[in-house]
């Protein structure tokens, strides 16, 4: 995947998406982790309605924006605005809650943040019923290839098994056979992907030591930030594990209740996800821990300061195109699985009280044997249609009835 010459834009499948809401509601907010693109996809869709734009990381501009929030918005005009980073003025919303009181037409305001809960906690108390809030996340695979809609992974849940495995045929031959390794070693974050492949884990790196020592200060008070850059390359590194704060706490020599809101910082910048597990069944003995993951693997890979990609990693990066999945429908969830007897499976995806099993494995060689908490998790939860082993081994086939086994490039 040849991606050294990247001086062009990627489609973003959010976009439609953002097109549709825009008609919707008066106010359309697009939050993401820095760099992710939230700019770019933003700046083309305001183009396209004919708004103003502005940055409030121009320090001019967020003067102006802080000291009077009405005169800012009058000095926009009427059609609407485009306001990048919007949470380093707070205020900012009450005033356009006032205009759009006023003024109720639908897509007046694009708003952009890389700050959870600055933005989503001023638009759930101000702009109730007048927004919508969307999640840009990473460069998935089908955008790296250009794909202009997300596959998805709801074609799993089809109940006809031969339909289902000519699509993954289809899927298969359409992807070519990848390397996951180099996939990894790639990532998604935009500035990375255009970038050598030889500098790219470098640029991340230095992503993660810029966001600890001055980002993260917008979100959580730090009084070390080299600890907290610790922390981050910690997280990063037990990405695709049970989240372990007590264990956290011991390696790093800091309290559990800071580990606690340093994690709650990373998840406020959206750089990792907790997935919880799944215990609905009362009757068995599940380990409750959620499993941690990088929002990239790639960042993982760099924050980890190892050049060694390992199951982990692709994990990492097929839970990745799942949270776009799962974003995608409010009917949609995800989940992991483990009991104390040992049996787990990596995903539980559920959409519309559906559950579908997926375990991952890095082998380019798999059989029935690894799908055997597949097959366990099958028989202990009636509403499961079928498990899927998903793997590095390029042959799709039936397992055993209920059980299917398929490469990664075949979904994702």
């Amino acid at each position: 995947m040849d991606t050294t010459s990247a001086n062009f834009l990627y489609p973003r499948t959010m976009l439609r998406r953002l097109e549709t809401d825009m008609g919707l509601y008066p106010v359309v907010v697009v939050m993401g982790a820095r760099q992710v693109g939230k700019s770019t996809l933003c700046l083309e869709l305001a183009a396209k309605h004919g708004l103003a734009r502005r940055t409030l990381d121009d320090r001019d501009v967020r003067a102006q924006a802080l000291a009077d929030p009405e005169g800012f918005l009058d000095d926009l005009g009427e059609n609407g605005a485009f306001i990048d980073e919007v949470q380093r003025a707070p205020d900012l919303l009450l005033a356009i809650k006032a205009v759009v009181d006023r003024d109720p037409r639908k897509g007046q305001y694009l708003l952009s943040g890389s700050s959870q809960p600055r933005v989503s906690k001023a638009v759930s108390d101000s702009l109730l019923g007048r927004a919508t809030y969307r999640t840009l996340r990473p460069l998935t695979l089908s955008e790296l290839r250009f794909d202009e809609e997300h596959p998805g992974w709801s074609f799993l849940f089809d109940t006809d098994e031969q339909i289902l495995l000519r699509e993954l045929e289809k899927r298969a031959e359409s992807s070519g056979r990848l390397d996951w390794r180099e996939v990894v070693q790639t990532g998604g974050f935009p500035r990375a992907v255009a970038a050598p492949p030889n500098q790219r884990l470098r640029i991340l790196d230095d992503y993660v030591e810029i966001f600890s020592r001055r980002d993260v200060r917008e979100i959580v008070s730090v009084e070390s930030t080299s600890r907290l850059e610790a922390f981050v390359r910690l997280a990063a590194m037990r990405t695709g594990r049970e989240l372990n704060i007590s264990g956290m706490s011991s390696d790093l020599g800091v309290p559990v209740s800071t580990i606690r809101r340093w994690l709650d910082a990373l998840q406020r910048s959206y750089l990792i996800e907790l997935v919880p597990p799944y215990f609905r069944n009362a009757s068995q003995r599940v380990i409750k821990s959620p499993k941690l993951y990088s929002v990239d693997a790639a960042l993982s890979l760099a924050a980890s300061r190892d050049t060694t990609a390992t199951g982990f990693h692709l994990e990492t990066l097929i839970a990745g195109d799942l949270f776009v999945w799962k974003d995608g429908d409010p009917t949609r969830d995800l989940y992991h699985w483990r009991l104390s007897s040992g049996q787990e499976v990596d995903f539980i995806l559920e959409e519309r009280g559906q559950l579908l099993p997926v375990e991952i494995k890095a082998s380019n060689n798999v059989g029935a044997g690894d799908a055997r908490h597949l097959a366990t998790f099958r028989e202990r939860h009636a509403n499961t249609p079928r498990g899927v082993l998903v793997s590095c081994d390029p042959t799709i086939r039936v397992l055993k009835p209920g059980l299917v086994a398929c490469p990664w490039w075949a979904i994702i």
